[in-house]
């Protein structure tokens, strides 16, 4: 039997497209030592994925939260990173000649705090190479105002028009969790041009440390990933899939093949491995082999014929909003 196909197209609409060989990505801020790539174990070779995102790029350099920044539970781990980065001229000056000689395409992760900062570094990273996509985060809950996008409509569309015209690239928004409505903001972000969505971003969550009666994290409060994140955006990928025509990217407590078939099943197109890649680099590769040998021992040909398969045979989509 032939090798199953596992392309997927995430940008079907744009002019250049972003063709993926295979459904499985690097989240942004779990690349490497450095978010970029660099520091990566001797002989992990991750040029065969789908996609890996850089890590979330500031206007301008950021020394990130206070210390502890991490900790972890059972099911889970709240991190406070703060987005920590050397910002935009400094990434686009040392980073994009690495990419170009790579194999696996590389989306450039933009955070910020207006609107005309969103704009001005897409601008700067349009003309840069080595550059696939941009992935707008506009939902990161440990940075001040990280959350002012993502948990307004009409700023998540107010962005992403900005970004969606000022560079000709395929532009992907990262919701955020923290919302009462998941489908509202996306298709906010589907009207302001959105190729495809990333759901989802981390939860606001905080731990206390019991002896000294204070928060664990040095910024007190901080975003909960790993699997016990895994329930809440698998069933916001399942709403927004009938609500929405762009492709989805799941991520959240993806740690094996079958965690990542779940998302495809509940209407993603791929999937994005983030705190699994603390614990273990190899996890992206280990879920591209076990959603390989899914495919193989169901004798299905493509990733298509899984897709959505959860909402079952004809079943009904809400009216979809076109995209801009």
């Amino acid at each position: 039997m032939p090798s199953p196909d596992l392309s997927v197209q995430l940008a079907p609409r744009h002019p250049n497209g972003l063709l993926l060989r295979n459904p499985v990505m690097v989240a942004a801020g779990t690349f490497g030592r450095d978010g970029y790539g660099a520091g990566l174990p001797p002989g992990l070779d991750l040029q065969g994925l789908g996609a890996v995102i850089a890590k979330s790029t500031t206007p301008r350099p950021r020394a990130g939260n206070p210390t502890p920044r991490i900790v972890h539970g059972q099911g889970w781990m709240l991190n406070s990173i703060g987005l920590q980065n050397p910002g935009i001229d400094a990434v686009l000056r040392d980073y994009p000649a690495v990419w170009t000689a790579w194999r696996v395409p590389v989306v450039l992760s933009l955070a910020a705090e207006r609107t005309e900062d969103f704009e001005a570094m897409a601008a700067m990273a349009g003309r840069a190479p080595g550059i696939a996509a941009l992935e707008l985060n506009v939902s990161c809950p440990n940075v001040e105002g990280g959350l002012e996008f993502g948990q307004s409509p009409e700023l998540t569309e107010q962005v992403t028009r900005a970004v969606r015209g000022a560079a000709p690239l395929p532009v992907i928004v990262k919701l955020s969790p923290n919302v009462t409505d998941i489908v509202a903001m996306a298709r906010a972000a589907v009207r302001g041009g959105a190729d495809a969505l990333t759901i989802a971003n981390t939860l606001m969550g905080m731990a206390i440390d019991p002896a000294a009666g204070t928060p664990t994290l040095g910024a007190a409060t901080g975003g909960v990933s790993g699997p016990g994140l895994k329930p809440v955006t698998l069933s916001m990928v399942y709403r927004v899939y009938r609500a929405v025509e762009v492709p989805i990217i799941g991520v959240g407590g993806i740690g094996t093949a079958s965690d990542a078939i779940e998302y495809l099943l509940a209407g993603a197109q791929a999937v994005q491995i983030g705190t699994a890649n603390l614990a273990n680099p190899r996890a992206p590769l280990e879920v591209l082999a076990g959603l390989r040998r899914y495919l193989t021992r169901h004798g299905l040909a493509s990733l298509t014929e899984v897709v959505g398969g959860a909402h079952g045979q004809g079943a009904h989509r809400e009216a979809v909003v076109p995209r801009a």
